[in-house]
């Protein structure tokens, strides 16, 4: 009987897929403890193929779920967990990959443990076949962590514990469920919104510090691409996500702590994609992230955890937000920081 259920969006994942499948199919804990959920977004290539073949091997571990109309990740998330009946469950992107023992070593932590989330380090890789990692490790050492007061969650919610992708983790079906933890649909960066709520309710956690996912460097991904119009849904999940915290009541509770959150993710992230993902940033897109921001944070100076946390880098993309800003400094100012970017992208 399985006891993972694993979902996987695929769109046009056909260069990717036979990776992906023949690393969860090979897991040490076995293909019987395990349900794969595919979901064809609507792919115009072969994928839909490929799966069906995948499907015919596995027929008792597989199902495929085919979209007539593309509904991106976050709808297809969401539409697979519809078929899941297993008390645990897990995200992989199409063309990521995973280490064999990636669910031996997650259910073995999720169960020992009663968690709700369990975590693992990942492995940016470029390599297009399939390899796995000598060297796991990360130098840091696994943790179990208990937030059952104000006070942990807090400090939880400030250090974003768990990251912000909906892969690299194990979680507890029930929880999700309970709670209407969901994914924004239609729309791209959904992971953020949903991270954010994985954080507000998770009471058990298990970090592991071993690289068991490969998260694969795809110049075409969604996040990469240039000048893509849908680099702006940023904007929208940041601002449905405001709406979450306050019509779930969470606002006034961690002011500060989401206050943090929304400069670092809202403000500080979104500059970045329209320095770095647009060959000219949009000065007009810039004055509406920060009068968005502004709108919403208007005393973000005063924030406790600034000091703390940003560095003079981080300090310094602030002033645009300070002090009035014209489109001729702006271009120079964002010219400065694309190139502070690309020589820290060099170095990871």
């Amino acid at each position: 009987m399985a006891h993972i259920s694993i979902i996987i969006p695929c769109y046009n994942a056909s260069p990717y897929i036979d990776r992906c499948l023949t690393s969860i199919t090979t897991q040490t804990i076995g293909i019987d403890f395990l349900k794969i959920i595919c979901i064809d977004d609507a792919s115009t290539d072969d994928t839909w193929q490929r799966l069906s073949q995948w499907e015919q091997l596995y027929p008792d571990n597989i199902l495929l779920v085919h979209f007539d109309t593309r509904a991106k990740q976050g709808a297809a998330r969401n539409v697979g967990m519809q078929y899941v009946d297993t008390p645990y469950v897990s995200y992989l992107d199409a063309d990521d990959w995973i280490e064999p023992d990636y669910f031996s070593i997650m259910y073995t932590y999720a169960t020992k443990f009663s968690c709700e989330v369990v975590c693992c380090s990942f492995e940016r890789d470029f390599s297009t076949e399939l390899t796995y990692l000598t060297n796991r490790g990360t130098e840091r050492s696994t943790r179990f962590l208990v937030i059952d007061s104000d006070e942990k969650r807090k400090f939880f919610l400030h250090v974003r514990s768990m990251g912000y992708s909906a892969w690299g983790k194990l979680l507890r079906t029930d929880f999700l469920n309970s709670h209407g933890i969901y994914f924004l649909e239609n729309i791209a960066y959904e992971d953020n919104f949903w991270s954010s709520l994985l954080h507000l309710y998770a009471e058990h956690v298990v970090i592991v510090e071993e690289k068991l996912y490969h998260y694969f460097v795809n110049p075409n991904s969604t996040i990469m691409k240039e000048n893509a119009d849908y680099h702006t849904d940023y904007i929208t999940v940041y601002l449905l996500l405001w709406r979450e915290w306050i019509k779930r009541g969470f606002y006034p509770h961690f002011k500060h702590e989401l206050e943090y959150d929304y400069l670092y993710s809202f403000y500080f992230c979104f500059l970045r994609i329209l320095i770095v993902r647009y060959t000219t940033p949009s000065y007009s897109l810039f004055l509406l992230l920060k009068q968005l921001f502004l709108e919403r944070v208007p005393d973000y100076c005063t924030n406790p955890y600034i000091d703390e946390h940003f560095s003079d880098f981080h300090k310094l993309m602030l002033q645009p937000l300070s002090t009035p800003i014209c489109k001729k400094d702006f271009l120079i100012f964002a010219e400065h920081a694309k190139v502070y970017w690309k020589i820290q992208a060099q170095e990871q």
